[in-house]
């Protein structure tokens, strides 16, 4: 019997996402989980903190439903649909890109709120 290990995400074919928070990349890559259910996707991050969870539906239209932002780049804060913030999604080439602003805080000042623009790219 042979057996053998691999260190790594990529060695259990794990996505990784590209997250930008006003316009600066937050460091190395993201470990990411993508679940479709009929027409709606779920992007999270593998750990939750620092992370993020994303919904986006697809169909005829692609339109992003929600980002929750979780301690990236300094900032924790979300987007939804119609009530916080404002953001759009598209898939090309098979990358799911989701871009918008968000609310909530940055942790130097959690008293304040604020708003912050972010970027996420995922080839789920």
């Amino acid at each position: 019997m042979t057996s053998g290990c691999s260190t790594g995400y990529a060695a259990l074919g794990t996505h990784t996402a590209t997250v930008l928070i006003n316009g600066v990349e937050i460091g190395e890559r993201l470990p990411v989980r993508c679940e479709q259910v009929e027409w709606t996707w779920r992007i999270e991050t593998l750990e939750s903190a620092p992370g993020f969870v994303a919904q986006i539906q697809t169909g005829d239209s692609i339109i992003a439903r929600g980002v929750q932002i979780e301690e990236l780049g300094g900032f924790t804060g979300s987007y939804w649909a119609g009530t916080v913030g404002q953001a759009d999604a598209d898939i090309s080439d098979g990358t799911f890109r989701i871009t918008g602003s968000a609310e909530g805080y940055y942790h130097h000042d959690p008293s304040e709120d604020a708003t912050a623009d972010f970027v996420i790219r995922t080839d789920c």
